[in-house]
Order: structure tokens, then sequence, then C-alpha cells
């Protein structure tokens, strides 16, 4: 009896273990299934929007815990795990079903957006992929005023709008097209500055909104963010098509407030049929979202979109190519 002891207590540790992991993980299926409804009342308070932004996280933690709840006979449990996937999944992979009107065409227009982060100084990572790229329009924000003095060595791209605020922090349009006219907003409360500009391509007037509204870390911030997209969301609906409102939006797709934003413009996200694409955080790869944003109306049509290299800031930049 004595030499089956270790071997018995061995098999009582497997035991308690395996409950342990257990426990933890319902507790995680739980709260990824409450996470997953919460973001739906992102309209009533930062925080619940804050969760609203995770999906592809979100299925990936339910399809764990319904394949170890599965593996563990745990039944009722494995349930849960796959009302997560279904919560979650319906609305993450929406975003790879193919449009049935993408441009089958060369494109029009092509437009790269970087946020930089204003912190970062490696300039010579976004020249270089301009270069590369070659896009017939750069929007670069949170620029400052050695982002803008390096921007004027591409020669290339001879037009530009640099609002007095974008010396210090905010945003820049440089392009290899004229502008037929520009004009700086103050939308909503947040006190950034936003850019119009229309251009003529091919043969046609298109009106581009960019602006860049406040992160919603606070409740404040909250309000100030979701002031600055409905003043957006009213330009946006004043201008006659074709039109896009493009920029770090400070919101993923998945968010009430964004749903609102696009019911109300009848735009659509550019990304439909491309996938989520991700861009940000950098720093934070398995936690990255979809906030850099290009909308569009409905008479453009989408040739490509996708992330690019990395600059050196939390954001990827974003190269979007159209056909007008």
């Amino acid at each position: 009896m004595d030499s089956e002891t270790p071997i018995n207590r061995c098999i009582e540790v497997k035991k308690s273990t395996k409950t342990f992991l257990l426990r933890r993980i319902k507790l995680l299926a739980a709260g990824v299934v409450l996470l997953s409804l919460a973001g739906y009342l992102g309209t009533v308070y930062w925080m619940f929007e804050l969760t609203s932004h995770f999906k592809v996280q979100y299925l990936a933690l339910s399809l764990f815990c319904a394949l170890v709840f599965s593996w563990a006979r745990l039944w009722r449990w494995a349930s849960l795990g796959l009302l997560g996937i279904v919560l979650n999944g319906s609305v993450v992979l929406s975003w790879y079903v193919p449009n049935t009107e993408t441009a089958a065409q060369n494109p029009h227009l092509s437009v790269l957006l970087a946020n930089v982060n204003i912190r970062n100084k490696n300039y010579s990572a976004l020249l270089e992929l301009v270069k590369t790229e070659n896009p017939a329009i750069l929007i670069v924000q949170e620029a400052n005023a050695g982002w803008i003095k390096q921007l004027q060595m591409l020669d290339k791209w001879p037009y530009r709008v640099a609002p007095p605020k974008s010396y210090g922090f905010g945003t820049v349009i440089v392009s290899r097209f004229p502008f037929e006219q520009t004009q700086i907003l103050s939308l909503g409360t947040g006190g950034r500055e936003s850019i119009l500009v229309k251009i003529k391509i091919n043969g046609k007037l298109i009106s581009l909104l960019t602006t860049h509204p406040l992160p919603p870390i606070s409740q404040e911030l909250f309000r100030h963010r979701n002031s600055q997209l409905f003043a957006a969301n009213s330009v946006i609906k004043q201008l006659s098509t074709p039109k896009i409102l493009i920029g770090d939006l400070n919101i993923s797709m998945w968010s009430p407030v964004y749903s609102k934003l696009l019911s109300n413009t009848g735009l659509v996200n550019a990304r439909q049929g491309f996938g989520i694409l991700p861009t940000w955080p950098t720093t934070l790869p398995f936690l990255m979202i979809p906030i850099d944003h290009c909308l569009i109306s409905s008479d453009i049509k989408v040739v490509n979109i996708r992330t690019a290299r990395r600059i050196g800031s939390d954001h990827l930049p974003l190269i979007v190519e159209l056909a007008i």
C-alpha cells in the first residue's frame, strides 16, 4: 500500500490541477460572452464601447474555450464557448465576404494614410514607403514641424496642405494632383483641425475629408470623439459624390457609434471583402484592432486595400487603391 501512495498523490494533484484550470477557463468563457454583449451598449458609456473593438480576440478565446470544454466533455460549457464563437464569428467573418462591386480594373486614385505617431522620428521609413508605393495622395496624421520639414523632400508630390496646428500635432495632405479647393475645418468639440480637399480625377471632382478625433479613453474624450465624427458626418452628407472620409477615426467597425455614423452617411468601408486589416497598436500584435479607415461613397469602387510595413509608429499605414 505504501508503494501506491505517491501514485495516488500524483493522481490527486492532476485532478486538482485539472479542476483549477477548468474553473479558470469557465470564468474566461463567461467573461468573453459578457464582454461580447457589453459592446452593444457602446453608445451609452465609453467603457462599454471599448469592449466592442476586440471581436477577433473574443473569437479566438471562444474557440479555445469550446475546444477545451469538448475535450473535458463539459457540453453545457462547450455551448457557452459556441455562443461566443457565434456572437463574434458572424461579425468578423463578414469582412471576408467579397464585395460583388469590387472593381476589376486599374485604379485611378491611390491613397496612403499614415498615423506616424508624434514621438516617432523614423522619417526615412515613411519616405521610402511613399517612394515605393507611389500614391497619388499621402495623408500624414500626428504630424509636427519635424515631419512637415521631411515631407518637403517629396518633390514629386508638389501640392500640400499643412494647417497651422499640424506643426504641433495635426494632419498634412501631400498630393501629386493639384487641389481644386481646400478648406480647414474645426469639427466638433475636440479642437482638432480637419481638412477637406477637392481633386479632379478621371474627369470627376472628388471630395476627400480627413479627420483624426481624440481617443475615447474617458467619458469626456468619448463625447469629443463622437462630436467630431458626427460633425464630419454632417459635412459628408452635404457633399456631392464621389466622396471619401479617411483617417485614424479611433473607432472600430464593431462599435455601435460607427454603425450609426455609416447609416447616416451612406458610406461604405473600403475594407469590405478584404478582411479585418488591423492597424493599431503595433506594439501589441495580439491586441491589434482596425481603427484607421477609408470610407467611400457607393460610386467609388475598391481595387485593393492593405496595410503596409511598419514605419516606427504604433499604427500601420493603410494603402487604398480606388477606381472612380
